[in-house]
């Protein structure tokens, strides 16, 4: 979705570390102010150091009620939509990412941790340090966001919450294959988090989660949609400087958002989202961040209050790279362009290909190397990535075993005319990933590419009737900003399947029954409006029609209407 476009401040922003340094109140008279100082050296930022800041200088009562408003892209659904760099100097006031410099572009997507604006998609990668100047608090609610528990301010407690509400309209459900039609669906869920920070070192993170389902006709409720209380998220973190690298080391359970929006978004959909269990290390300098982790994907059952364990036997595990490009202008336009390269090896034991009828299950080890490019080149914005995926796949009860080879090509490229009512950005998408080949032996090469874990539901299909899996997808992408707490984001992908022997697959690893005999698979436009009256509220309604091929409707499937809203209110 658009970014949110906000009135930008005069002056540059500065941050000192954890600590945002303001300047103090000026009467009307004085028309210039002495640099800012850091609040350890008190010498003046450069610069390089200013623009790699996360706030703004003025001071909240200058601040207009539009500046003070969180970006649309804080919402878990919107994460790291659109797949360009935010174009719109956000104050800081409204800002509470970490010291991670020009990894905090495009609402701190670039740092790893997921969308940090005023509040995160993991609530644990908001930094609020900055209420210890007691100028910086803005609503009566950061009362609860910084509880100093020592003279020194650098212990202190940062409570969160959450409540959502979806609801989901479902014409022909699943394409019809779930004989559930109409369907409407009404998903709740509530979270509550503690962060406690122990000095600048040390902190514990821990988070309360349970959802609620309900509905007309409803279908699917299993696992992560009804879940009693539980602990969702629990770690310790140790963090330090390193080489000149600012370093962390988490151990426990937590979200885990490092990889393209078109392999993971979290999965948000479900009461439920993704959390995982490991150890990850980071690592930033200027103009470099390296991320490795290892972690075993969280067993929500059995269906009790507090009974989720570590599940062993789904893995996530590899390295993330990222590379910023030092800044430069194109067109008279600050860039911002970022070069990342990564592996993700993850291990599935509940895995399926497809077959000529049905699905074959067994267990996968995928091995997934790839590369993105992405960032701004003026008012062009951009991400081009590619992925090659080797490994196996074992059969279940013992049966054949049949080597991966697959490959994914993801990109979007738009043109932001900044002048122009709402900031619009015309462009494009474009998705080509590999299918396999179903009349081929048991023991033979699989060319299927597989995404098991969610991609973002905004980047491809609101629906999630369609994967990252044997797709090939084209079409226009709009986005609209039309006021400073509303967008619109407008596109038709136009889809084929990659392979003819191969199934069509929704957010899962079963595709699903039908074996249409061409190429072409259908057409979904698409719209999706967002609001945020306050920084606690946001609403969105977005929905699509999905139109499919002759050859898919004759196999069985259905096509129809699928709408969502979405009611969150945050602290």
């Amino acid at each position: 979705m658009a970014q949110t476009t906000v009135p930008t401040v005069q002056d540059r922003p500065v941050t000192a570390g954890h600590v945002v340094v303001r300047k103090s109140h000026v009467t009307a008279k004085a028309s210039t102010q002495a640099p800012v100082t850091h609040a350890k050296t008190g010498t003046a930022p450069s610069d390089a150091a200013a623009a790699m800041g996360n706030s703004s200088t003025a001071t909240p009562a200058k601040l207009s009620r539009a500046q003070l408003l969180p970006p649309l892209t804080s919402r878990p659904e919107l994460y790291g939509q659109p797949q360009s760099l935010g174009l719109h100097q956000l104050p800081g006031a409204v800002l509470h990412q970490g010291p991670w410099g020009v990894f905090n572009t495009n609402s701190g997507a670039a740092a790893g941790f997921g969308t940090v604006a005023y509040y995160a998609v993991a609530r644990w990668a908001e930094d609020w340090s900055n209420l210890r100047d007691k100028r910086n608090h803005l609503d009566p609610m950061d009362a609860l966001k910084y509880i100093p528990l020592n003279n020194e301010g650098d212990i202190y407690l940062s409570l969160s919450g959450n409540f959502r509400h979806h609801g989901f309209y479902d014409q022909n459900a699943g394409l019809g294959a779930t004989k559930r039609s109409p369907s409407y669906r009404s998903n709740l869920r509530f979270n509550i988090g503690a962060d406690l920070h122990l000095t600048e070192h040390v902190r514990l993170y821990g988070e309360l989660m349970s959802g609620e389902a309900g509905g007309i006709n409803y279908y699917g409720y299993t696992g992560r949609w009804r879940s009693k209380i539980d602990l969702h998220q629990a770690f310790l973190e140790i963090k330090g400087n390193i080489l000149g690298a600012k370093t962390g080391v988490m151990i426990g359970r937590y979200k885990f958002l490092d990889a393209p929006a078109y392999f993971t978004g979290g999965s948000v959909y479900p009461s439920i989202p993704f959390s995982w269990n490991g150890v990850r290390g980071y690592a930033f300098w200027k103009h470099f961040r390296v991320d490795i982790f290892d972690l075993t994907q969280t067993n929500e059952l059995p269906l009790k209050p507090f009974a989720d364990t570590v599940g062993w036997r789904n893995r996530l595990f590899g390295a993330y790279t990222s590379y910023a490009v030092p800044e430069f202008k194109f067109l008279g336009q600050k860039s911002q362009i970022f070069a990342d390269t990564f592996y993700l090896g993850f291990i599935v034991d509940d895995s399926s290909l497809a077959a000529m009828h049905g699905n074959t299950t067994g267990s996968t080890h995928r091995d997934t190397p790839g590369t993105r490019i992405w960032g701004n080149a003026g008012p062009i914005e951009f991400s081009v990535g590619g992925m090659w995926q080797g490994g196996t796949f074992q059969q279940a009860k013992n049966g054949p075993s049949r080597k991966v080879n697959a490959w994914a090509v993801n990109a979007q490229a738009s043109w932001r005319f900044s002048h122009w009512w709402g900031r619009p950005s015309l462009g494009l998408q474009f998705d080509d990933v590999s299918g396999g080949d179903y009349r081929t032996s048991s023991t033979s090469t699989w060319g299927g590419f597989l995404s098991p874990y969610s991609p973002s539901a905004s980047y491809l299909d609101l629906s999630t009737y369609f994967n990252m899996q044997n797709l090939i997808s084209i079409g226009p992408l709009v986005t609209l900003t039309p006021t400073s707490n509303t967008s619109l984001q407008l596109k038709s992908p136009v889809m084929w399947r990659n392979s003819t022997h191969d199934g069509i697959y929704p957010q899962s690893t079963v595709a699903f029954p039908y074996r249409p005999r061409g190429h072409y698979t259908g057409v979904l436009p698409q719209a999706s409006f967002n609001w945020r009256p306050t920084r606690h509220v946001s609403f969105s309604l977005e929905g699509e029609y999905v139109f499919l091929g002759h050859n898919v409707l004759r196999s069985g499937a259905a096509q129809g209407a699928y709408v969502q809203s979405n009611l969150e209110l945050t602290f």
